[in-house]
């Protein structure tokens, strides 16, 4: 039931709303791309591409990624200059649009726990051998200690590779270049993995 709930962006954001009532992820991914200057990004599993309410100014080209296509109908009339397309993240080496755009910013917003291991070192092998030099984040919740309310949400959100840290660190740690960090909470913890930014300098100076 959940699955076909949350198919559709009404009952999305609602659930979003409730384990979000502070936005400030969101003013902080801001402030990320805000110090990048204008990028081309690539989204991957980009949902409803929210973020770009926030981004879209930063943002020189655009490719959404995701296999919901009533989402990315509604981001395709909302942004008509950027780009969706409705495939599978184990489908990116067949995808012609990224052989001809050129790509600097990676973004994964809620994506990793979403993804078995298997899915995630072969997703990871493609995006570091075909972008080496890209800027590259992603965003995940994780197991620590979330108070009774926000397991459920979590529960809800349908990732059914929900990691602890050291977990999401043993998955990481084939890929030296990936930095990985937990030093944001929301409504419960997030987990950063990220390489060619100094997330730590851009955290420390939004939050002075």
């Amino acid at each position: 039931m959940k699955n076909l709930i949350l198919q559709f962006k009404f009952f999305y954001r609602l659930y979003q709303k409730i384990i979000r009532k502070r936005k400030s992820e969101y003013d902080f991914i801001k402030y990320i791309f805000n110090q990048t200057g204008k990028v081309n990004v690539l989204d991957l599993c980009c949902g409803d591409s929210y973020v770009l309410n926030y981004v879209e100014n930063y943002v020189e080209n655009y490719i959404g990624i995701d296999n919901n296509q009533n989402y990315l109908k509604n981001s395709e009339f909302k942004y008509p200059r950027f780009k969706f397309i409705n495939s599978n993240i184990e489908n990116l080496s067949k995808i012609k649009e990224l052989e001809t755009t050129h790509i600097d910013f990676i973004f994964l917003n809620g994506a990793i726990h979403h993804l078995n291991d298997d899915i995630v070192n072969n997703l990871l092998n493609f995006l570091n051998n075909k972008y080496p030099n890209a800027k590259y984040l992603t965003i995940d919740p994780i197991i620590h200690k979330n108070k009774f309310l926000n397991r459920i949400m979590i529960d809800f959100d349908r990732g059914n590779f929900i990691r602890d840290i050291s977990k999401y660190k043993t998955l990481m740690k084939k890929f030296n270049s990936l930095i990985t960090d937990d030093f944001f909470i929301m409504s419960f913890k997030l987990i950063f993995h990220y390489k060619n930014i100094d997330l730590k300098k851009i955290y420390r100076n939004w939050k002075n």
